[in-house]
């Protein structure tokens, strides 16, 4: 998956060459810039924070689509996010763990209640995308998984 700094950097050296239209797919990313534009679009709505920063740094490319074949766990509510059953443990999955449907990826409190969220999917850890301790919002994405 493209990180961020690598997508800009990419734009910036699309900006400054010759070429027009610059397609890239690497494992399960697929990225098309076409120069001229003056907006980003990717294909999840989730991934807008990219997109954001993307604008910012280049107004005159646009990114024609940023297709990802993984699955992003939303947060199912409001509360705080736990990485681990209790603090000091060892957290529920690291990066590179394959999950099944039922596996517990991460507690989420709310009102002192405390919510077991299961992966939904089976597949492969690829990305933790908060913190432990962060607060999160509904239908925030929590991790990229990789289906199997």
């Amino acid at each position: 998956m493209l990180k961020v700094e690598e997508i800009l950097e990419i734009i910036k050296a699309v900006n400054q060459s010759d070429i027009n239209r610059f397609e890239l797919e690497q494992e399960a990313t697929r990225l098309v810039i076409v120069k001229g534009g003056s907006q980003i679009q990717l294909a999840q709505a989730e991934q807008t924070a990219v997109a954001d920063s993307l604008c910012q740094g280049s107004a005159q490319t646009t990114v024609a689509a940023v297709e990802y074949k993984l699955h992003t766990l939303p947060a199912p509510m409001i509360g705080t996010f736990y990485a681990a059953p209790e603090p000091g443990a060892e957290p529920f999955v690291k990066v590179g763990q394959q999950v099944q449907t039922g596996t517990i990826v991460c507690v989420l409190e709310a009102m002192k209640l405390f919510n077991e969220i299961e992966a939904g999917i089976d597949g492969e850890i690829a990305e933790v995308l908060v913190k432990d301790g962060q607060f999160v919002e509904y239908g925030q994405p929590l991790f990229v998984i990789k289906p199997l």
